[in-house]
């Protein structure tokens, strides 16, 4: 307990004075200390001084991420390195192969899809056709299947190793590396924990302090208003168009069953950790993020402890919209 109450008054980028704190807690209990901090996470110019001097350029970890970056474009494939603010470039190659320009929507269209994905282990395809070993993507992501888009087996691999003339040789959407480029690609992923992968068509996606402090102090509301019954707020979070959960249910239906919900009036302790939110590529140009945290939720009817996610955009007024969510 005192560990906690500690590094509560010792968070030297809240607004209040650690004597304010210190009073709250004196007189009504850590509880109240918690409710205070709560209302400063809403607060976007709390995030701006929390932020100050980080490179977000690639998002936001709580956690040392990978991230490795294609340009179909430019033909380039690049890995950095998030780690406490700090971003650095481990990997550079250029004449990347890809598959063809646009936006994937289907099987067999041999496009490679623009977007943010997963990038799991190293693993043995079974087929020299592509090269010594190969990285899978999770395409199609949740946004994407909600989207109605089809495929798989979106790869980082290598080139033939059957006898298949290499300046012959073409992607089914896959990104292809030289074998000894590969193999260096491997030695640098292997030794990172989490990693993921965006492709970009024509520009070159960014974001920056500004758009992160909006996005975590509209997270904190949107939570705030979720742990209150506020459905009025709580729904004015999500894009009515567009919005559409991983069931594909649509905006209506979610809409419908949360007043359900919230009618219950139940007391909620909601709980959000390990976030980390990445700007999603896409061709409409709309400032799109992918936000994944730890959830931990507990009402009377309900427990929840897990992994969230949500893609969401900044509209034009720079308001958080969801477009999905699991």
């Amino acid at each position: 307990m005192f560990k906690k109450i500690f590094f509560v008054l010792s968070l030297s980028f809240c607004s209040l004075f650690a004597s304010d704190l210190a009073r709250i807690y004196l007189n009504e209990g850590i509880e109240a200390v918690e409710k205070v901090l709560e209302k400063e996470f809403s607060n976007k110019n709390f995030w701006l001084t929390e932020l100050e001097g980080k490179d977000l350029s690639l998002g936001y970890y709580s956690n040392r991420t990978a991230v490795v970056l294609t340009n179909k474009t430019d033909k380039t494939l690049k890995v950095f390195v998030y780690d406490n603010g700090s971003l650095k470039e481990l990997f550079s190659q250029s004449n990347v192969l890809t598959g063809l320009m646009g936006d994937k929507q289907k099987e067999g269209d041999l496009i490679t899809p623009v977007g943010f994905y997963n990038l799991g282990v190293k693993f043995d395809p079974k087929n020299t056709y592509y090269g010594p070993f190969a990285f899978a993507t999770d395409y199609p992501n949740m946004l994407d299947r909600v989207n109605n888009k089809t495929g798989g087996g979106i790869w980082i691999h290598g080139y033939p190793m059957d006898g298949t003339r290499i300046d012959e040789y073409k992607t089914r959407g896959c990104i292809a590396l030289h074998n000894h480029i590969l193999i260096d690609f491997a030695k640098v992923i292997d030794n990172e924990k989490n990693v993921y992968a965006m492709t970009e068509n024509k520009e070159v996606f960014r974001t920056n302090k500004e758009e992160i402090a909006s996005i975590m102090a509209a997270l904190f509301a949107w939570k705030d208003s979720w742990t209150i019954n506020d459905i009025k707020t709580y729904l004015n979070y999500y894009d009515e168009q567009k919005f559409k959960r991983f069931d594909k249910s649509s905006f209506k239906e979610f809409a419908a069953m949360k007043r359900i919900i919230f009618s219950r009036n139940e007391d909620k302790k909601i709980k959000f950790s390990n976030i980390s939110i990445s700007p999603y590529p896409n061709l409409d140009n709309e400032k799109m993020f992918r936000i994944t945290f730890y959830q931990d939720y507990r009402a009377t009817n309900h427990t929840f402890r897990g992994n969230k996610l949500l893609y969401v955009k900044l509209d034009e007024n720079g308001q958080m919209k969801i477009l999905a969510e699991r």
